[in-house]
């Protein structure tokens, strides 16, 4: 077995399952070695392979259960690994350079304490579904000042969690496998080397009870906490037209939201009864809520204290989750008179993204420059469509004589020749004079009560005598 001259944490972890209980936010990240993601190839290493772990590991990674067999085994400079305690055996054998193959593990990334991405309640790792619920506010999917948190330390270790220099993290209590428990255990750890592996940049934040540690009197989060929250959370367009923003929740969502705030409600109100109530008369199907999500809870933030219901869609927005509030409303006015609001998120609507609204501008102003261009050469330009007008009516465009000159290849002179007739200025005023008199005579016969426009008269052409006439002119190029 190889490996480098560097110290190297190898630790031995004993594995007791964590019992689930209520108010509990377990760590979902973790490092598999028997995750195929986890390696460059993609694929699993197989016996005989050299196992080359990164030198700058920085993680934990527990070995699998069972006989393994390398040709070599290459240990991180910086990270540890963790052999388990029983049913373990490392098997070297030598085999031909030529012939050894070489498995390279992966070194995880970090990812950040304050992402409720990161987290879940043990039924919601029981849960078939790979995505968290969308209705759940942001800000109640990362423990509460008042929870338990739990990082769960089995056939895997946690992903490295990335504190970001965050001041403090309040929460109830701390769990760290069956080894640390309290927060003065779990502060301890942290600031140890093998707690460095774990938790990146922590070096200054505190670990400490929060602030209430009455879930029925306390938010969940105080606004510092909740400010961490949001800068981990990537907000994008809601394709709705009215878009709701309950407390807790980062980003605009469609949906649906009831609201009851209690200081109105007349008489004793047991929110325990109505929250069990409500999740009865949603899961028993007298309200179909297939294609939806929804959570019930409790709005504390800046001393308020109001039910509230937040219902979305699975998906795409399609307001199967405003049918369903509507369908509730019955329950709810029998449940209060008066006083509770419900809001909807419209219809659904798919605003234009950056690129796709720079290009409608582009196409308007293109399309708007084309049509005033069009209306201003109709009715202003006195140049450029007349003549296109006379360029058509009349088609002259190849008229011209030198354009269909004659090129005569056999000429006795030099073996080219160009033969240009023009015609002489007398048969030229002759032409005009023959066309004028037709005109007039066409006038007379067929418009008898049209009248004569000086301005379309044209005076007949001077000629001068003295101008010699040419019929033919040829001219030859040498």
């Amino acid at each position: 077995m190889k490996a480098t001259p560097a110290a190297s944490v190898v630790v031995i972890l004993l594995v007791v399952a964590t019992h689930p209980s209520n108010g509990v936010k377990v760590w979902v990240p973790h490092v598999s070695f028997s995750d195929a993601a986890n390696w460059v190839s993609a694929n699993l290493p197989t016996a005989g392979q050299t196992i080359v772990f990164p030198s700058k590991l920085n993680a934990l990674v527990s070995l699998p259960v069972g006989i393994w067999t390398v040709s070599s085994l290459i240990l991180p400079q910086q990270g540890g690994l963790l052999f388990p305690d029983h049913s373990f055996s490392l098997n070297v054998v030598s085999r031909d350079p030529a012939a050894i193959s070489v498995a390279i593990f992966n070194a995880p990334g970090r990812t950040p304490y304050y992402s409720g991405s990161n987290w879940a309640t043990y039924d919601e790792q029981r849960s078939t579904h790979s995505t968290p619920n969308g209705a759940v506010p942001h800000s109640e999917r990362v423990p509460c000042q008042y929870e338990l948190v739990v990082f769960e330390v089995g056939k895997n270790m946690p992903k490295p969690i990335d504190m970001q220099y965050h001041e403090s993290i309040e929460v109830g209590n701390v769990r760290f496998g069956d080894t640390i428990e309290g927060l003065d255990s779990f502060h301890n750890f942290v600031s140890s080397e093998l707690g460095q592996f774990l938790f990146y940049n922590a070096e200054d934040t505190l670990i400490r009870q929060g602030k209430c540690a009455n879930a029925d009197k306390c938010p969940c989060q105080e606004p510092r906490q909740m400010d961490a929250i949001c800068s981990n959370v990537r907000c994008t367009v809601p394709h709705c037209l009215s878009p709701i923003h309950p407390p807790g929740h980062c980003c605009p969502i469609c949906g649906s939201w009831f609201r009851m705030d209690m200081a109105t409600i007349k008489g004793v109100f047991n929110m325990q009864t109505f929250m069990d109530k409500l999740r009865r008369k949603i899961n028993t199907g007298e309200v179909d809520d297939s294609g939806v999500e929804f959570h019930i809870g409790v709005d504390r933030s800046a001393g308020a204290n109001v039910v509230q219901l937040i219902i979305v869609d699975k998906g795409e927005y399609g307001e199967k989750s405003t049918r369903m509030m509507d369908s509730l409303r019955p329950f709810f006015e029998k449940q209060f008179s008066s006083g509770f609001q419900v809001t909807h998120a419209g219809q659904p609507h798919t605003p234009l993204e950056g690129g796709q609204l720079l290009a409608f501008v582009m196409l308007t102003l293109i399309v708007a420059s084309t049509f005033f261009s069009i209306i201003y050469v109709y009715y202003y330009d006195d140049v450029l469509l007349p003549r296109l007008r006379a360029a058509v009516r009349n088609r002259q465009f190849f008229t011209t004589p030198f354009v269909f000159a004659r090129f005569d290849p056999n000429n006795d002179v030099d073996g080219l020749s160009v033969d240009v007739t023009y015609p002489s200025a007398v048969q030229l005023a002759n032409e005009e004079r023959e066309e004028s008199a037709a005109l007039a005579d066409d006038v007379e016969n067929h418009h008898a009560s049209s009248f004569n426009n000086p301005m379309y008269e044209k005076p007949a052409p001077k000629v001068d005598p003295a101008m010699e006439v040419f019929d033919d002119v040829e001219l030859l190029v040498k």
